[in-house]
């Protein structure tokens, strides 16, 4: 019979492993560590996975030579995140090429990983982040600087309530407007925008994107898409948040 495990890690610096560990502990998601793509290939012969973390530069089998044995030998669909020290920029291109799904780099953020493991393990309970369930914002930076203080929580996320449902109307009329240089300044401010609330693995490659690339009409008009879908969706769980405080307050 086959295990089922939420996580596997193939990370070969002890420091990173138990890093990792000590965060995934926190939210109880299950996990094995390997040091090694041969360790990874053989564990997933018997082991299923929910999301897999390859560090790109491990000894023997790398993270790229390992995610296509994985996708293209082994048939397995899991979701794989790359761990560089590179920079995103340096690295993301042969990431995406080699078959895994998203990259983060080193050294290793708390708030990336969590927002890595809302978007790959969208059912997880990562109970010590918030009370109730959010699939989309993700908190863990806004509770890591509030220390605790509800009035401050309430403030900041009542001004990205704010400050998204302007930012967003600014892209729709800017794009409408057929105003490629004031998209691309909405698009970076929005950057700063979402920060707060944990989108940052759900948005930033799109919208760096629309600030910078030269893209179609139809590849912008859908990467544009994408920010309003996932943005309204954040408002909405943002305003619940907000409620879950004042009934914090309350009592």
């Amino acid at each position: 019979m086959m295990q089922h495990i939420d996580v596997l890690i193939a990370e070969d610096n002890l420091i990173d492993q138990k890093l990792l560990s000590a965060y995934l502990e926190e939210y109880d998601i299950t996990h094995i560590i390997v040091d090694s793509g041969e360790e990874a290939i053989k564990i997933l012969q018997s082991v299923t996975f929910k999301l897999l973390l390859f560090d790109i530069s491990l000894p023997g089998i790398d993270g790229y030579q390992l995610t296509k044995v994985v996708k293209e030998e082994m048939k397995i669909t899991t979701p794989v995140v790359a761990i560089t020290a590179y920079s995103i920029d340096e690295a993301k291109d042969k990431c995406f090429a080699s078959g895994m799904n998203a990259c983060f780099s080193k050294p290793i953020s708390k708030i990336e990983l969590v927002g890595m493991l809302t978007q790959f393990l969208p059912k997880e309970k990562l109970t010590s982040a918030h009370s109730r369930d959010f699939e989309v914002i993700d908190l863990s930076y806004l509770k890591e600087i509030s220390l605790g203080d509800v009035d401050y929580e309430m403030e900041i996320t009542n001004k990205f309530v704010e400050t998204i449902e302007s930012d967003l109307l600014e892209l729709e009329n800017s794009f409408h407007s057929k105003n490629a240089e004031q998209l691309s300044v909405v698009a970076h401010r929005t950057l700063s925008t979402i920060y707060i609330m944990g989108l940052k693995s759900k948005l930033e490659s799109t919208l760096c994107a629309i600030e910078q690339d030269d893209l179609s009409y139809s590849e912008l008009k859908t990467n544009l898409e994408h920010v309003y879908e996932t943005c309204r969706a954040a408002k909405i769980e943002a305003k619940l948040f907000i409620e879950d405080l004042r009934n914090c307050k309350s009592y």
